[in-house]
């Protein structure tokens, strides 16, 4: 959505499709037992401000709700922003965040797996601004499907390569693209970020995104403790 200015976007956000958008997240929210809070203000409200490679100093939250859910501590916030791809573009850009924290207690490497075929302006600020992180793909050593490959660009350190494919094994990746694409992913400060750009909001993909990040959150946990 390109930026018309500030009238426009006060248009945008009390349209009858940001009307709707809010309804199904304070729903869905509501359904699996978290506390809604809605619109909040970083700089005046007191609360756990979710991370990731989302965060600025200009974005806006509205619809978060925070709680556990199916034994995992969970946030979920629409986040607003307006970003400028490489060819100094500006356009509006909405992502639903589900945020898991992970039971681990051993620090999982920094990783951001990044749907192919999407829009790639909603990733343009991490590419820009996360230098030290590459594509690994090409680094694991073999087994991982051509569904992956082709839904999924793997990025962090190339240090970290090889302890990464022992978290993700060729049966977790192959699940990863069957079941999250075409969500992007990122691990950070053992939190599970699970991203949406999904215009067209229904309780359904929630559901089903936060059932498949549940999955992935306790293969994780899992394989820690091995």
């Amino acid at each position: 959505m390109a930026v018309g200015g500030v009238f426009s976007r006060f248009i945008t956000r009390h349209s009858p499709a940001a009307r709707a958008r809010g309804t199904v997240l304070k729903h869905f929210s509501q359904t699996i037992g978290l506390v809604y809070f809605g619109t909040v203000d970083r700089k005046t409200d007191e609360y756990d401000d979710i991370r990731g490679i989302t965060v600025s100093t200009t974005h806006k939250d509205e619809h978060y709700a925070v709680g556990s859910y199916d034994g995992y501590d969970i946030s979920v916030v629409d986040r607003y922003d307006v970003v400028t791809d490489r060819n100094r573009v500006k356009t509006e850009q909405n992502w639903v965040i589900l945020q898991l924290s992970l039971e681990s207690n051993e620090p999982l490497p920094h990783l951001f797996m990044h749907p192919l075929g999407q829009q790639t302006q909603a990733y343009d600020k991490f590419f820009d601004s996360t230098h030290q992180l590459q594509v690994v793909n090409s680094i694991f050593r073999g087994g991982h499907s051509q569904e992956f490959h082709n839904r999924y660009e793997l990025y962090s350190t190339s240090t970290h390569a090889l302890s990464i494919e022992e978290l993700f094994t060729p049966i977790v990746t192959q699940t990863i693209a069957a079941r999250l694409w075409p969500h992007a992913i990122e691990i950070l400060n053992n939190k599970l970020y699970v991203y949406t750009i999904e215009s067209k909001l229904t309780e359904t993909l929630l559901e089903a995104a936060i059932s498949s990040a549940l999955w992935l959150a306790r293969v994780l946990d899992k394989s820690e403790e091995n």
